[in-house]
């Protein structure tokens, strides 16, 4: 075991904990049992999404939001605005998320949730001991974000990605079959109606010196093409990265220009066809 990041969570607590979630969040909270984990994301009223995060239910009437990007001191201020008069309280929580090695048995105290297929994570109390994953190790990790298709949201793309665009629904992350949230009037018509397919998430490559500064991507000819999240070095020499680039444009092959030099869209197995 060792740990992922030493960081700030959100607790939503109370007896109408669950019922706010539901109403604010975009999967499904009534459907997430006590001791379970769910991928899930707050949207802002034009249905991006301002926040990813697994949500984690420890108690009936107690939630936790393990962060996929973004800052638990700025998400706190809104997320209590729309508390209005439900018996539920918002608060700022320190913890340790650690990345558990196959067949190792999560801490007493610890809560273990699954982050993709294969990998296990668990959320320890502030003064829990862990050692700190080495860079080599945060790397593999991000290396295995990246090839499940689990993004991270840097600064840049919070409230500028609509959630078919991070493909949400593969990932278990949304549902389309719930009651209202924010955002969920725009997410329906893109879903049911068609329309939401114009950006997809897809993986590229480039050298080090361009990828550690890629944020908006372009075409060849200038045009703004999509938003670069989270990259890591790949071991031969490239730094690859999840990207969200616009469709005509996400064909395997296609070079896209990022800061000061060009990068390449390659192969994603979870790609839908084109």
């Amino acid at each position: 075991m060792y740990a992922l990041s030493r960081s700030r969570t959100i607790e939503l607590s109370g007896p109408d904990a669950a019922a706010y979630a539901q109403a604010q969040f975009c999967n499904d909270v009534d459907a997430l049992p006590v001791g379970g984990a769910q991928l899930s994301a707050w949207l802002n009223p034009d249905g991006r999404i301002r926040a990813l995060f697994h949500l984690l239910r420890p108690a009936d009437d107690r939630f936790v939001l393990v962060l996929r990007g973004g800052d638990a001191q700025a998400l706190e201020r809104p997320l209590r605005m729309f508390v209005l008069r439900l018996k539920t309280k918002v608060d700022i929580v320190e913890h340790v998320v650690a990345a558990l090695e196959p067949g190792e048995a999560p801490p007493a105290g610890a809560f273990a949730f699954a982050v993709d297929d294969t990998r296990l994570a668990a959320l320890l109390p502030p003064d829990a001991v862990a050692s700190d994953a080495t860079p080599r190790q945060l790397d593999a990790w991000t290396r295995a974000d990246i090839d499940a298709g689990l993004p991270w949201l840097p600064p840049h793309a919070l409230d500028a990605v609509l959630p078919s665009w991070l493909d949400l629904a593969r990932l278990g992350g949304i549902s389309h079959r719930k009651g209202c949230y924010p955002g969920q009037e725009i997410v329906a018509r893109l879903h049911f109606r068609g329309g939401g397919d114009k950006r997809r998430l897809t993986i590229v490559a480039g050298d080090e010196a361009t990828m550690a500064a890629a944020t908006t991507l372009r075409d060849t000819g200038g045009a703004e093409a999509g938003v670069a999240l989270q990259s890591a070095n790949d071991g031969a020499g490239r730094r690859v990265a999840l990207a969200v680039v616009r469709k005509e444009v996400a064909t395997i092959g296609s070079v896209l220009s990022a800061a000061n030099g060009s990068i390449q869209v390659i192969s994603a197995k979870w790609n839908r066809p084109d």
